[in-house]
């Protein structure tokens, strides 16, 4: 009866976030559409040189890949046998539900059913998945920040109210970076971070402020874990922060080849990667599926000054349709793809050869 209800609590989830992302993609849309000439914006987007949106696309197979790169390194150095890929794989996995969950809260939690699927440890899974995200938020905030620096009279004076939005997404950001760093480096720090919020939880009677404290207790133990592995292996996380450098830089040069598919040069590809980061950075906290609609009005007006105002919209609409809408499509037919290959290979286990498998997992146990 638990199980059932379980089953259904996370269907229900999937089904909820599921209508969040067609609402938010509905109402995006609209605005667009309400606030342009569609015809205009077709002939535009015709106009666009092919060869600069494919290496745009290309780019987003590029930042998948490497995301997979990452994780392949840290589960070969765990001692798990798996090929880069089913690594991009688990990126796709990533990629996907992160885009379609409030605040990307889903991509991990899935890309850890996809591994454990796979037989890949929960420890290892946690532990290569924490390094990744460590490495992510030093980078994502690391970017921005220098993209504030060399754009600092753009980005205050230029931009309007968007510049209060990349203020708090930078501090966010950085409160985020700050307690990770805390979590996995300073033990005694987060127990006491833990037991502050379990006390106060408490004191306003949250029914499941005991729940809450076990929870943290168990991630600080992971965390801690993860900082021993990371004291021991060093070249890795440096490895994988070089790695996830040139992962987002590739991300953020969308919108360039993009700016370049319209004939365009004035600008060069660097300070698009910066610009591209500050806006990624004032969106990425927000609790939309996908930052959508924000991210859409945040591109207008960062980049009006890169875009003559006739192509805006159109520049808009094909940066944003490669780096988010039709990669979620073609992650969506990935994921459907490898679900089935995985179906596939299970229903090829003859009776014969799953009781060899279930009587060599018994004497593994005995042993």
């Amino acid at each position: 009866m638990k199980k059932f209800i379980n089953e259904n609590k996370v269907l229900l989830k999937r089904i909820v976030n599921a209508i969040l992302f067609i609402l938010f993609f509905g109402i995006t849309l609209y605005i667009i559409l309400a606030k342009n000439d569609m015809n205009e914006i077709i002939l535009h987007i015709k106009d666009a040189n092919i060869n600069y949106i494919l290496i745009a696309l290309g780019c987003m197979f590029a930042y998948t890949f490497l995301e997979g790169l990452n994780i392949h390194r840290m589960l070969r150095a765990l001692g798990d046998k798996v090929s880069l890929a089913k690594t991009f794989k688990y990126s796709i996995v990533g990629f996907f539900f992160s885009s379609i969950t409030p605040s990307s809260t889903g991509g991990q939690p899935m890309q850890m059913y996809f591994m454990s699927k796979d037989g890949v440890p929960i420890s290892h899974s946690t532990l290569s998945l924490l390094v990744q995200l460590l490495s992510f938020q030093f980078v994502t905030l690391l970017l921005a920040l220098i993209g504030f620096a060399f754009h600092y009279d753009i980005l205050l004076n230029h931009i309007g109210n968007i510049k209060y939005l990349m203020i708090l997404g930078i501090v966010i950001n950085v409160a985020v970076q700050s307690f990770l760093f805390i979590m996995i480096f300073r033990q005694k720090m987060g127990n006491k971070l833990i037991d502050f919020f379990h006390h106060f939880l408490t004191r306003i009677h949250y029914k499941k402020s005991d729940s809450f404290y076990e929870k943290a207790k168990i991630q600080l133990e992971e965390y801690h874990r993860c900082a021993e592995y990371l004291k021991e292996n060093k070249k890795i996380l440096i490895l994988t922060i070089i790695t996830t450098i040139f992962q987002m830089s590739i991300y953020h040069s969308v919108p360039y080849f993009i700016y370049r598919s319209f004939g365009l040069s004035e600008h060069s590809i660097f300070t698009f990667i910066l610009m591209q980061a500050v806006l990624y950075i004032s969106v990425a906290s927000l609790p939309f599926p996908g930052s959508m609609g924000v991210s859409e009005g945040s591109f207008m007006i960062i980049f009006k000054m890169f875009f003559p105002t006739a192509i805006l919209s159109s520049a808009m609409i094909i940066s944003r349709g490669i780096s988010f809408y039709l990669f979620v499509l073609i992650s969506l037919i990935l994921i459907a793809f490898y679900v089935m290959l995985d179906k596939i290979k299970r229903n090829r286990l003859t009776p014969k050869s799953e009781k060899t498998a279930i009587k060599t997992a018994k004497k593994i146990i005995e042993n």
